[in-house]
Protein backbone atom coordinates (compact mmCIF):
# COMPACT_ATOMS: atom_id res chain seq x y z
CA UNK A 1 0.00 0.00 0.00
CA UNK A 2 2.74 2.46 0.92
CA UNK A 3 4.48 1.75 -2.42
CA UNK A 4 1.32 2.83 -4.24
CA UNK A 5 0.94 5.99 -2.14
CA UNK A 6 4.47 7.12 -2.88
CA UNK A 7 4.30 6.33 -6.58
CA UNK A 8 1.03 8.28 -6.88
CA UNK A 9 2.55 11.30 -5.10
CA UNK A 10 5.67 11.47 -7.26
CA UNK A 11 4.17 14.36 -9.20
CA UNK A 12 6.11 16.84 -7.07
CA UNK A 13 4.35 16.93 -3.71
CA UNK A 14 7.59 16.08 -1.95
CA UNK A 15 10.79 18.06 -1.62
CA UNK A 16 13.03 17.56 -4.69
CA UNK A 17 15.53 15.58 -2.58
CA UNK A 18 12.84 13.12 -1.52
CA UNK A 19 11.56 12.88 -5.09
CA UNK A 20 15.12 12.18 -6.23
CA UNK A 21 15.36 9.30 -3.75
CA UNK A 22 12.05 7.87 -4.95
CA UNK A 23 12.92 8.23 -8.61
CA UNK A 24 16.33 6.68 -8.03
CA UNK A 25 14.83 3.73 -6.18
CA UNK A 26 12.33 3.01 -8.95
CA UNK A 27 14.91 3.39 -11.70
CA UNK A 28 17.41 1.11 -9.97
CA UNK A 29 14.89 -1.57 -9.11
CA UNK A 30 13.46 -1.81 -12.62
CA UNK A 31 16.89 -2.80 -14.05
CA UNK A 32 16.17 -2.29 -17.75
CA UNK A 33 19.88 -2.58 -18.58
CA UNK A 34 22.34 -5.37 -17.97
CA UNK A 35 25.19 -2.93 -17.30
CA UNK A 36 25.48 0.73 -16.50
CA UNK A 37 22.15 1.00 -14.74
CA UNK A 38 23.77 2.25 -11.51
CA UNK A 39 25.83 4.93 -13.21
CA UNK A 40 22.87 6.13 -15.23
CA UNK A 41 20.62 6.06 -12.17
CA UNK A 42 23.06 8.18 -10.17
CA UNK A 43 23.41 10.61 -13.07
CA UNK A 44 19.62 10.96 -13.12
CA UNK A 45 19.75 12.14 -9.49
CA UNK A 46 21.86 15.12 -10.50
CA UNK A 47 19.90 15.82 -13.67
CA UNK A 48 16.61 15.74 -11.78
CA UNK A 49 17.83 18.04 -9.00
CA UNK A 50 19.22 20.47 -11.59
CA UNK A 51 15.97 20.41 -13.57
CA UNK A 52 14.06 21.23 -10.39
CA UNK A 53 16.35 24.20 -9.72
CA UNK A 54 17.77 22.57 -6.62
CA UNK A 55 21.30 22.39 -8.04
CA UNK A 56 22.85 25.06 -10.24
CA UNK A 57 25.66 22.80 -11.41
CA UNK A 58 26.53 19.11 -11.00
CA UNK A 59 28.90 19.64 -8.08
CA UNK A 60 27.95 16.61 -6.05
CA UNK A 61 28.94 13.05 -6.84
CA UNK A 62 26.56 10.59 -5.15
CA UNK A 63 28.32 7.56 -6.66
CA UNK A 64 31.24 8.02 -4.28
CA UNK A 65 29.00 7.62 -1.24
CA UNK A 66 26.85 4.84 -2.67
CA UNK A 67 29.88 2.87 -3.84
CA UNK A 68 31.57 3.31 -0.45
CA UNK A 69 28.41 1.97 1.22
CA UNK A 70 27.46 -0.50 -1.52
CA UNK A 71 26.11 -3.26 0.75
CA UNK A 72 23.91 -0.88 2.72
CA UNK A 73 22.82 0.83 -0.52
CA UNK A 74 21.57 -2.45 -1.97
CA UNK A 75 20.07 -3.62 1.34
CA UNK A 76 18.13 -0.38 1.82
CA UNK A 77 16.61 -0.62 -1.66
CA UNK A 78 15.82 -4.29 -1.17
CA UNK A 79 14.10 -3.49 2.13
CA UNK A 80 11.83 -1.03 0.34
CA UNK A 81 10.84 -3.71 -2.17
CA UNK A 82 10.35 -6.43 0.44
CA UNK A 83 9.10 -4.53 3.51
CA UNK A 84 8.15 -1.05 2.34
CA UNK A 85 10.99 0.44 4.44
CA UNK A 86 10.87 3.84 2.81
CA UNK A 87 12.00 5.82 5.87
CA UNK A 88 15.28 3.91 6.12
CA UNK A 89 15.92 4.25 2.37
CA UNK A 90 15.17 7.97 2.40
CA UNK A 91 17.39 8.52 5.44
CA UNK A 92 20.27 6.64 3.80
CA UNK A 93 19.83 8.41 0.46
CA UNK A 94 19.60 11.88 1.99
CA UNK A 95 22.64 11.23 4.19
CA UNK A 96 24.54 10.23 1.05
CA UNK A 97 23.65 13.46 -0.72
CA UNK A 98 24.40 15.51 2.40
CA UNK A 99 27.78 13.86 2.80
CA UNK A 100 28.70 14.39 -0.84
CA UNK A 101 27.50 18.00 -0.81
CA UNK A 102 29.71 18.66 2.22
CA UNK A 103 32.68 17.02 0.48
CA UNK A 104 32.07 19.06 -2.67
CA UNK A 105 31.79 22.28 -0.68
CA UNK A 106 35.08 21.57 1.06
CA UNK A 107 36.84 20.67 -2.19
CA UNK A 108 35.55 23.77 -3.92
CA UNK A 109 36.95 26.02 -1.20
CA UNK A 110 40.28 24.19 -1.16
CA UNK A 111 40.54 24.54 -4.94
CA UNK A 112 39.71 28.25 -4.74
CA UNK A 113 42.40 28.71 -2.09
CA UNK A 114 44.89 26.85 -4.27
CA UNK A 115 44.00 29.03 -7.27
CA UNK A 116 44.54 32.17 -5.20
CA UNK A 117 47.89 30.84 -3.99
CA UNK A 118 49.02 30.10 -7.55
CA UNK A 119 48.00 33.58 -8.65
CA UNK A 120 50.10 35.11 -5.84
CA UNK A 121 53.11 32.81 -6.25
CA UNK A 122 53.18 33.02 -10.06
CA UNK A 123 52.60 36.66 -11.03
CA UNK A 124 53.68 38.08 -14.33
CA UNK A 125 53.22 36.95 -17.87
CA UNK A 126 55.90 34.37 -18.63
CA UNK A 127 54.75 31.10 -20.17
CA UNK A 128 55.52 29.24 -16.95
CA UNK A 129 53.61 31.65 -14.72
CA UNK A 130 50.70 31.77 -17.14
CA UNK A 131 50.36 28.01 -17.20
CA UNK A 132 50.92 27.64 -13.43
CA UNK A 133 47.89 29.86 -12.86
CA UNK A 134 45.88 27.70 -15.28
CA UNK A 135 46.61 24.32 -13.70
CA UNK A 136 43.11 24.09 -12.25
CA UNK A 137 41.64 24.42 -15.74
CA UNK A 138 44.02 21.86 -17.22
CA UNK A 139 45.24 19.60 -14.39
CA UNK A 140 46.15 16.66 -16.66
CA UNK A 141 48.11 17.24 -19.85
CA UNK A 142 51.01 16.41 -22.15
CA UNK A 143 53.80 18.78 -23.15
CA UNK A 144 52.40 19.03 -26.70
CA UNK A 145 49.15 20.27 -25.11
CA UNK A 146 51.18 23.31 -24.01
CA UNK A 147 52.21 24.03 -27.58
CA UNK A 148 48.58 24.50 -28.51
CA UNK A 149 47.35 26.01 -25.23
CA UNK A 150 50.13 28.60 -24.87
CA UNK A 151 50.69 28.97 -28.64
CA UNK A 152 54.43 28.38 -28.19
CA UNK A 153 57.13 26.20 -29.73
CA UNK A 154 57.69 22.61 -28.56
CA UNK A 155 60.97 23.68 -26.96
CA UNK A 156 59.20 26.39 -24.93
CA UNK A 157 56.45 23.97 -23.94
CA UNK A 158 58.98 21.47 -22.62
CA UNK A 159 60.73 24.28 -20.72
CA UNK A 160 57.42 25.16 -19.05
CA UNK A 161 56.95 21.50 -18.09
CA UNK A 162 60.48 21.32 -16.67
CA UNK A 163 59.95 24.51 -14.65
CA UNK A 164 56.63 23.34 -13.20
CA UNK A 165 58.05 19.90 -12.44
CA UNK A 166 61.05 21.49 -10.67
CA UNK A 167 58.67 23.58 -8.58
CA UNK A 168 56.76 20.43 -7.60
CA UNK A 169 53.49 21.64 -9.09
CA UNK A 170 53.29 18.78 -11.59
CA UNK A 171 54.56 15.24 -11.88
CA UNK A 172 54.92 12.79 -14.73
CA UNK A 173 52.53 9.85 -14.35
CA UNK A 174 53.26 7.37 -17.14
CA UNK A 175 56.90 6.49 -16.47
CA UNK A 176 57.51 6.48 -20.23
CA UNK A 177 60.28 8.19 -22.16
CA UNK A 178 57.92 9.30 -24.94
CA UNK A 179 54.29 10.36 -24.71
CA UNK A 180 54.67 11.55 -21.14
CA UNK A 181 51.59 12.75 -19.29
CA UNK A 182 51.56 15.07 -16.32
CA UNK A 183 49.19 15.88 -13.51
CA UNK A 184 48.88 18.89 -11.23
CA UNK A 185 49.89 17.33 -7.92
CA UNK A 186 48.01 19.59 -5.51
CA UNK A 187 44.86 19.68 -7.65
CA UNK A 188 44.69 15.88 -7.72
CA UNK A 189 45.46 15.70 -3.98
CA UNK A 190 42.34 17.75 -3.38
CA UNK A 191 40.22 15.81 -5.85
CA UNK A 192 41.28 12.41 -4.58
Amino acid sequence: MRYRQISVQMGGQYHPLVNAAIIHYFFETVHPFSDGNGRLGRLLIILYLASEGYLESPYIYPSAYFNRHKVEYVERMRAVSEDGSWDEWLTFFLEGLRSQAETSYDRTHRLRDLQERYEKEYPGSTNTTTFARQLLQQPYFTAPDHVEYLDVSRRTAYKVVDDLESDGLIEEVTGKERGKEYKAVEVFDILE
